[in-house]
């Protein structure tokens, strides 16, 4: 077995903005834009390559890839001529980058064209950084995939079938690993029937490497210095997939609603159940949004990244605070904090080990009401209580989280109850320490107790000696708080052996009735829910995924 590998940020790259028009890569000595005009360069050699934007109408969902984010102008032009072609469907635009932009270095190189400026500004604004991994952004009916990592790893760890390719790393003699013919193989593995390529460079090697691969390959006329670029595509016809039928989403809690926001970007109206009865997790009134931090680089830990700052991006209408701290509990866990905040896994401006605490400036205390209520915005919400899947016709998703043990019984999650009490005290900022204290309302809302469920008869039961518990715990953190605190209401976590959540696929009793299960969510499902919910959706309806392969494996075992 390799050794553990540390999960550090992914390197930016060391630019030149001494160069007119165009910044330049340092450690490739390449440009990343023409100085005869990146936009127009675009538009040429990318867009006009792929034949676009004939070849995306009248499409439902239509897949570019590209190699080489760089600054995202070609990502900023395609999103402009989609606009401006009145296309109606949806594009997805996955671009693998192995040195992301920093924000200042991104919004320095975009400034060079202020006639993208309404379409920068809000890529900027949401824009991740250098953060290994995937990271998915929505800008009305695009959706922007990004992939952090060297490109051969990146590629081997996705599935999509891109419909267009934009081939725009650095020139094959400064940057050979990009052009090999065994990235180039894997371009043609990830490529939908018809498929189209363009690229800038007419290098031998990368002509020949791209018609073993089975594409068709011609020379055409170059942009701006450039005498001659190249074209390719798959000779096989493109067909345009079916869509299947809007599914029943049973819960909504956060899983639920997230599933139903998903379905919503594109569309499409579910119906949502949720039992008027039950006491939801969801229902908390406010709950933290930070990353679940690790040591090491795997596929799970840097799902725990991209779904924090996704989570950001989903809840910014719902923020009651912004920056939090964490207490260590223990020496041991002070040390394994301190080791991570120096690897740097966010990047700048989101942890900040100060010798006692983790400063987490860039997480969230989030309103869960608010957050809810604008998800669910829209979508056919019923007060229905379900007693049997059975009952249901047609597809179903399942994210009622407790509801998963009477209505799949077979599943082997793990259960653990939950209590909140209502404190008062001096605290003016969210504290969190195993359990946390977060002002709001005008009192402090402490939690949460951790415990087996031994009779679940009386799991939602409220106890006094669990808000003697809370109490106690903030206090040994030194925490300023009065002695009397009030029950607030109990809920149960669903988890699972591993603590990962759990997005499977599978069938009801009935015959090829398909059952979606999204649970296991834990104590952070309002952080992991808003890009889970986006999986499945983007699963359910064949577009590409916001999740590394690697993890979608892990993610898709039955519950043991």
């Amino acid at each position: 077995m390799p050794p553990p590998v540390p999960l550090t940020r992914t390197p930016a790259p060391s630019l030149d903005f001494s160069q007119p028009g165009t910044p330049a890569a340092e450690d490739f000595g390449d440009i990343y834009f023409s100085i005869d005009g990146g936009l127009a360069e675009s538009r040429a050699v990318f867009l006009e390559g792929c034949g676009l934007p004939n070849n995306w109408m009248g499409r439902e969902v239509f897949t570019i890839a590209e190699l080489g984010f760089g600054s995202g102008l070609n990502f900023l032009a395609a999103w402009q001529a989609w606009r401006d072609s009145g296309a109606t469907g949806r594009l997805h635009f996955i671009s693998v980058e192995a040195f992301p932009f920093e924000h200042r270095d991104l919004s320095r190189a975009l400034a060079h064209f202020p006639e993208l400026a309404e379409l920068a500004t809000p890529l900027i604004e949401s824009w991740p950084g250098p953060v290994r991994g995937v990271h998915r952004r929505h800008f009305g009916s695009i959706t922007l995939t990004l992939i952090h990592d060297a490109v051969a790893p990146a590629l081997a760890d996705q599935s999509f079938q891109a419909d267009a390719w934009f081939l725009d790393g650095f020139s094959p003699a400064k940057n050979p690993d990009m052009w090999s013919p065994a990235i180039i193989s894997d371009v043609a593995r990830l490529s939908a029937p018809g498929a189209r390529v363009a690229t800038f460079t007419v290098a031998g090697a990368v002509r020949r490497a791209l018609s073993d691969a089975g594409f068709e390959v011609e020379k055409k006329e170059g942009f701006g210095r450039k005498r001659q670029r190249l074209e390719a595509r798959l000779p096989e016809q493109a067909t345009a997939p079916t869509r299947p039928q809007a599914p029943t989403i049973i819960g909504a809690g956060i899983a639920g609603a997230s599933i139903a926001a998903a379905f919503l970007r594109r569309g499409i109206n579910p119906t949502v159940l949720f039992d008027p009865d039950h006491i939801a997790a969801s229902e908390n009134g406010a709950a933290l949004i930070k990353p679940r931090l690790d040591l090491q680089d795997r596929p799970e830990s840097r799902f725990f990244l991209s779904s924090f700052l996704y989570a950001r991006e989903i809840y910014r209408g719902a923020t009651r605070y912004e920056g939090l701290v964490h207490c260590p509990k223990t020496d041991s866990e002070a040390v394994r904090l301190a080791r991570i905040a120096a690897q740097m896994p966010l990047g700048a401006n989101h942890l900040r080990w100060t010798d006692e605490t983790l400063e987490m400036d860039s997480s969230l205390v989030i309103d869960t009401e608010a957050a809810r209520t604008s998800l669910l915005a829209g979508a056919d919400v019923q007060a229905r209580r379900v007693d049997s899947l059975d009952s249901l016709k047609g597809p179903i998703i399942f994210a009622g989280g407790y509801g998963v043990r009477t209505l799949l019984p077979d599943a082997a999650f793990r259960f653990s109850r939950g209590q909140l009490s209502w404190g008062s005290g001096g605290i003016e900022r969210p504290v969190t320490y195993g359990g946390y204290a977060i002002p709001i309302r005008g009192q402090i809302l402490l939690g949460a107790t951790h415990d087996r469920i031994e009779n679940h008869d009386t799991a939602f039961e409220l106890r006094a000696e669990d808000d003697a518990a809370n109490l106690a715990q903030a206090i040994s953190q030194g925490l300023d708080l009065d002695p009397d605190v009030q029950s607030f209401r109990a809920s149960v976590r669903v988890t699972t052996a591993d603590t990962l959540p759990r997005l499977v696929r599978t069938q009801t009793t009935k015959a090829e009735q398909d059952l979606w299960i999204l649970s296991g969510l834990g104590s952070r499902g309002f952080v992991f829910a808003p890009l889970l919910g986006e999986a499945l959706v983007s699963a359910y309806l064949g577009e590409p995924s916001p999740l590394a392969d690697s993890l979608s494996d892990k993610l898709s075992r039955r519950p043991d």
